[in-house]
């Protein structure tokens, strides 16, 4: 007879996917620990928010989510609510005040330690404050995991913090220093994870161009990438966030000629002005950026490019924007996401003078999104008729979704499927349509090659 668990956990995951990890890998401490994973937040004993501060939306979202439930914890139908990650981790003791509702606050610091915590949360013991500057978890392939999502993808993390001086961004402030996982500790989750079904995996790091420069080997990201591209199981391997002055020869040509690791270059640019990037210190030219995605076109054979662009940033004028949508249009970019600047204390650029205000820049993200999605229309368009690899995320009814090898899970749309699939199969599949900013497509009867 199985034992009865400690508590019954219901799980909220806010932010990006590295965020998602994070909960994972507290989701697998507390399964080892005997807690209970709720589905519901009805039928839990307590509740644990792993939440996002990187701006002000996640933060106001991150906020929302707390008081949704603080009422709950206020009546007693919770035992116990605990906050984690970003937020706790930037703001600490500052919280407490504002929410006393929250039994416990864990930084990103502390995340191998949530069954403890949520342990003396649920004791009752005083509140916790478990929050460290400077210091970022980062786990290895012994850590328990449990994947949130469909079980055939999966994120690996390979490193932790940045270096970098980014004007705009407080993640240095949050996350720490930069710190790489082993390559063998990363090849071995990989392996682990296709052993347990997973077919594609994420590779996700703040920087993952500079991956391995802090190991003692000296190691480079091409030969982490060369090392994966090996491991029987996996059909698809994604790498995101490169840092644009980083990317070197090497990597292209692997990237070029890898057999699992795919032709897709996410490579946030954020801004095309030499003005805007100088006050950016994104240490780059806008002509650079120019070159840059010239030759991982030329280079790299069935490329899908990715970028992210900022608008609004301080002293950003028309000018500077009209440079920006002129490379947009120049350049022709797969997928691009536009973020409207926002002022983060702790940051240089929360010093700028020269505001943009905020209706100029709503227009402006409105303007350059217009621009992104006229170009993805035509490209959307010259894929109808031909034939591609779907991986199916869902399915049920006749009608299955799932993504191209050019899309991102859950930032690069999906592909509606019809045809007779399971989750997790990798299928061949004709274009038929366009939906929006996805596709729709019928799958052939023969499946791809195992």
């Amino acid at each position: 007879m199985a034992a009865e668990p400690k508590a019954r956990i219901y799980f909220r995951s806010l932010g990006c996917p590295k965020n998602r990890l994070d909960s994972e890998v507290m989701l697998g401490g507390l399964a080892v620990a005997g807690y209970a994973i709720a589905e519901r937040l009805e039928d839990a004993d307590a509740v644990i928010i792993n939440t996002c501060s990187f701006i002000e939306s996640a933060r106001e979202e991150s906020i929302r989510a707390i008081l949704d439930v603080a009422n709950l914890r206020e009546t007693g139908a919770l035992r116990a609510l605990v906050v984690a990650g970003c937020l706790p981790q930037r703001y600490g003791r500052a919280l407490v005040q504002e929410l006393p509702e929250v039994d416990a606050f864990v930084g990103t610091g502390a995340f191998q330690d949530i069954a403890e915590i949520l342990n003396a949360a649920l004791t009752g013991r005083s509140r916790g404050i478990y929050v460290e500057a400077g210091s970022s978890y980062l786990y290895n392939e012994r850590d328990p995991r449990l994947l949130i999502g469909p079980r055939h993808s999966a994120y690996i993390k390979i490193a932790e913090g940045c270096n970098r001086p980014c004007a705009f961004c407080a993640i240095p402030g949050i996350r720490g220093r930069f710190r790489s996982r082993a390559l063998e500790s990363i090849v071995a989750e990989a392996q682990q994870l296709a052993e347990a079904g997973v077919r594609e995996i994420n590779l996700v790091a703040q920087d993952s161009t500079v991956w391995g420069h802090d190991l003692p080997e000296r190691r480079r990201l091409a030969e982490l990438l060369r090392a994966l591209d090996t491991v029987e199981g996996l059909d698809w391997i994604r790498l995101l966030y490169l840092y644009p002055s980083a990317i070197t020869d090497d990597l292209i040509e692997t990237l070029a000629g890898a057999q699992r690791v795919l032709p897709y270059v996410d490579v946030p640019l954020q801004h095309a002005s030499d003005r805007m990037l100088r006050a950016m210190k994104r240490g780059t030219t806008a002509e650079r950026q120019r070159q840059l995605s010239k030759r991982l076109r030329s280079a790299i054979p069935g490329l899908t490019l990715r970028t992210t662009f900022i608008v609004g940033f301080p002293g950003e004028m028309e000018e500077d924007f009209e440079e920006l949508c002129e490379f947009v249009r120049e350049a022709h970019f797969d997928r691009l996401g536009v973020f409207r600047y926002s002022d983060e204390e702790g940051t240089a650029a929360f010093e700028y003078p020269n505001k943009v205000p905020r209706k100029v820049a709503r227009e402006r993200y409105r303007t350059l999104t217009a621009i992104q999605s006229q170009i993805l229309r035509e490209k959307l368009e010259s894929e109808i008729g031909t034939l591609q690899p779907v991986l199916v995320d869902s399915a049920g009814h006749g009608l299955a979704r799932g993504r191209l090898r050019s899309q991102a899970p859950e930032i690069d749309g999906e592909v509606f499927l019809k045809g007779d699939v399971r989750c997790g199969d990798l299928v061949q599949a004709r274009i038929l349509g366009t939906r929006g900013c996805d596709l729709e497509a019928e799958a052939i009867p023969a499946p791809l090659p195992q």
